[in-house]
């Protein structure tokens, strides 16, 4: 494992510095490159839609991963700047911010992280895949067609605001 990804779960006072540039040049800086080359063709074809990748880290106190919950909580708010920017231009933009989703990487977690992760949902199951790409979905239809500028947690309950 490399510095970057060994030092990624210190606390903020003995992170080391490259775990949070390279943290944040993943996470929030590619979000905005991505806009950055999205809202000129959207606004040259009379609108679009965005959808972002937040975390509920974003609005929780995040013991272990400081730069990551920073760098969510950019994301969230590069959202609400491209919707009350870009708005009126036909362009909706939205964030999902998905809780623990069953999959082969999250499964290598222990036994006990399994048995504390199931007892903090509310709905007592993990996510699914297609309960994020649901999500996604709607923010991309015409049925959400008045939602813009928002973060939408899809994590079962895990985080109420």
């Amino acid at each position: 494992m490399d510095q970057v990804h060994r030092g990624r779960y210190h606390a903020g006072h003995s992170l080391d510095l490259a775990v949070w540039d390279h943290t944040l040049e993943v996470a929030l800086r590619g979000s905005m490159l991505t806009i950055r080359g999205a809202v000129p063709r959207m606004l040259e074809s009379g609108g679009g839609r965005i959808v972002n990748t937040s975390s509920g880290a974003a609005f929780v106190g995040e013991a272990q991963r400081p730069a990551y919950a920073v760098a969510k909580a950019g994301v969230g708010a590069l959202t609400r700047h491209v919707a009350s920017r870009w708005g009126k231009h036909g362009i909706r933009c939205n964030a999902v911010a998905p809780g623990l989703v069953d999959t082969p990487r999250a499964r290598a977690n222990s036994k006990d992280f399994w048995e504390a992760a199931l007892a903090a949902i509310p709905s007592g199951r993990l996510g699914d895949v297609l309960d994020i790409a649901s999500a996604v979905a709607f923010l991309l239809s015409e049925e959400s067609s008045w939602v813009n500028g928002q973060v939408i947690n899809v994590d079962g309950g895990s985080v109420m605001r």
